[in-house]
């Protein structure tokens, strides 16, 4: 394990935050003593500006590690950058402006610093200008052609030329009349002139030459993998058993093609790359991969959703507990939002029940193989700490904001493993098909999608990255690694990563046994527990878009959840639904919060139709009536067809009656 002390760590630290300048020296004295360093020369490839002298580092790490894959990709791209060549372009961050909606991905282009040297489209331009201003780098000793390192300053070794330091200035022919005092004094004032234009330009140019320096250097240190010594971790990588798989797996998607030789080598290239970049060496060959067009995607997710168990008699009892919260219409089909619920909303879907991978594409471009780094991500893991055991896939098994928070672990973590392939792996070519792909919010298609479904897409990508990042800032992929031994069990967790890191959990609140109550006619359909992610959706993102709290309001709102539980009942009779939620809070004041929150809400969705109620705020249209109670830290909301069955079942929550 690395310390702070550690030269190599220490270099490595500065060039990530753009002082080069601070870790030459050290990387300078490091190699006086340790000329066989491989990390050494590769981290002063990356902190020196002269293009020749980085191809220098280059061979030497070559030399010693020949298959050494971030020095072989860096070298190539170097040496094709004489001659006929593209011009390295800084690509401006967009100009700041309203926030888009947000999707399921959005690739933002590495590094996280301003401006991303890429290489541009065009190869009839000179490469760029080298810094001439006595550059510290890596020489090249003449008499025996093997690297000299600078010396203790990190300063280049001075080669005088063979006609001395400076060359004389070449003599002036006779035939101008100009005496020699004459003619020194034009010349020193052209070179006044001169001088000043050069400074001129120079001044002018300085910053941005800079800024394109620092860029490049964030962007190959990012794309620099560090050896597992360099990188303190609180715990070993996890090791788990695997889970065992069946022998022989039917597959639902025989009539799909395999894809052909050349994308399949392709393919295991991608492999390799991809465990380079999670740390995981595959524990098994690869399962079944598929390049499928759009056309084919609807067959083989209903295929797969028959043979996972489900149908639509769930669907149909799913979409009458959706409807009760308010958050679909009663006349929505929830079939397709369930068929995209079994996709990555990236372009792409694996199964960890059968192995099964998917990219949807006809060519196998650079997006494909950005998806492709995704789904792998996930067969990895998956090998690893057998995700397919977790109870989320195919359908959830427990409490559902459970299964929400560890899919948001698992599409995190193949998102973050996603955006490290595109730093350290993706060619040029890739860089421009990737940079401007925005997926579409749904992998199929709908017209009219409700604003919940579009949201709640979101959260495994988007939330699941953030949590992603947190775990790995705490200690690399070995801390993510722990996450699949301790999975997070609230969506509260992802949304505030120090609250998982903390063991904070909501607290369980009782059973009612609402059944009692209601009587034998009324069947159970859900008794779950929202969780802050739904509970935010909710008060945001409703069916009645008159309903809908500011998306800054609803956010607020939530975020003071403590726990919940709720139930859902319905008469097969009558078609009537009741709907009992109950919160407690971390706060009072946070419990006033949603109180007002969740009144705006209700007022909007009833069309301001209050009514007289002893006890709560109630309201009453479409046949339904619905009040929302508080008492300290809980809140209780019902929704109920008429008003003695909110009295009857209110009068089983203490505190509240």
């Amino acid at each position: 394990m690395a310390t702070d002390n550690d030269p190599i760590r220490q270099a490595a630290d500065l060039i990530r935050i753009g002082r080069r300048e601070e870790a030459r020296p050290i990387l300078a004295r490091y190699l006086q003593t340790q000329r066989d360093s491989v990390d050494g020369w590769m981290l002063m490839s990356m902190c020196i500006s002269d293009r020749q002298r980085q191809i220098d580092c280059l061979r030497q790490v070559l030399r010693l590690q020949p298959d050494h894959s971030l020095a072989q990709s860096r070298l190539t791209k170097l040496e094709s950058a004489t001659g006929t060549v593209g011009t390295w372009s800084v690509i401006p961050e967009p100009p700041p402006g309203p926030a888009a909606p947000v999707a399921p991905f959005s690739p933002v282009p590495p590094p996280e610093v301003p401006g991303t040297l890429r290489p541009s489209a065009q190869t009839s331009q000179a490469p760029p200008k080298e810094e001439t201003l006595a550059a510290p780098a890596l020489t090249q000793a003449s008499a025996r052609g093997s690297l000299t390192p600078p010396d203790a300053t990190g300063t280049e070794q001075s080669i005088p030329g063979p006609e001395g330091p400076m060359a004389a200035p070449a003599r002036v022919k006779g035939g101008s009349g100009l005496t020699p005092i004459l003619f020194v004094l034009l010349l020193v004032g052209l070179l006044c002139a001169a001088a000043a234009i050069v400074a001129f330009l120079f001044s002018s140019n300085r910053q941005a030459q800079q800024q394109q320096e620092s860029a490049a250097a964030a962007a190959a240190v990012a794309a620099f993998t560090l050896p597992p010594t360099w990188t303190p971790t609180d715990t070993p990588t996890i090791t788990l058993t695997p889970s065992p798989r069946p022998t022989a797996t039917p597959s639902p998607t025989a009539t799909v093609p395999v894809p052909n030789a050349t994308v399949q080598a392709e393919m295991d290239i991608l492999q390799q790359e991809v465990a380079d970049v999670r740390g995981l060496e595959p524990l098994e060959a690869s399962g079944p991969r598929y390049l499928l067009s759009k056309a084919q995607v609807r067959p083989v997710l209903e295929a797969s959703f028959a043979g996972a168990g489900g149908s639509q008699a769930q669907l149909d009892d799913l979409g009458r507990v959706l409807t009760a919260l308010g958050l679909i219409k009663p006349t929505y089909n929830l079939y397709t939002n369930a068929l995209n619920g079994l996709t990555d909303n990236i372009g792409g879907f694996y199964f960890p029940w059968n192995g099964e991978l998917y990219v949807i594409g006809t060519r196998f471009s650079g997006i494909e193989r950005f998806v492709f780094s995704h789904e792998y991500g996930h067969a990895l893991v998956d090998q690893h700490f057998g995700i397919d055991g977790l109870g989320v896939y195919p359908l959830c098994t427990g409490e559902e904001q459970r299964c929400q928070a560890i899919r948001a672990l698992v599409e995190g973590d193949a998102t973050l493993v996603m955006n490290q392939w595109w730093e350290q792996y993706a060619s040029p070519e890739d860089y421009r098909d990737i940079v401007n792909y925005r997926p579409p919010a749904q992998t199929l298609p709908e017209q009219f999608p409700p604003p919940y479904a579009v949201r709640d897409a979101t959260f495994p990508y988007v939330q699941g990255l953030i949590f992603a990042d947190a775990l790995y800032d705490r200690g690399r992929w070995a801390r993510v690694n722990r996450a699949y031994e301790q999975p997070p069990q609230t969506t509260e967790q992802i949304l505030h990563p120090s609250k998982y890191f903390a063991g904070e959990v909501g607290m369980v609140l009782g059973e009612i046994p609402l059944g009692e109550v209601l009587g034998p006619d009324w069947r159970l359909l859900e008794n779950d527990a929202l969780g802050e992610w739904m509970t935010y959706l909710l008060l945001g993102y409703g069916a009645d878009v008159d309903a809908q709290l500011p998306d800054a309001d609803a956010g607020q709102a939530a975020a003071g959840w403590g726990g919940d539980r709720y139930q859902v009942h319905f008469n097969d009779a009558t078609g009537q639904t009741v709907l009992a939620a109950r919160w407690i809070w971390d706060t009072t004041a946070d419990a006033a919060t949603f109180r007002s929150a969740l009144t705006r809400h209700l007022n909007e969705r009833f069309g301001g139709n209050a009514i007289t109620s002893n006890r709560g705020s109630c309201w009453e249209a479409n046949a339904q009536q619905t009040c929302l109670y508080s008492n300290g830290r809980e809140t209780l909301w019902l929704l109920a067809p008429q008003a003695s069955i909110i009295d009857a079942v209110v009068a089983y929550f203490p505190g509240f009656n």
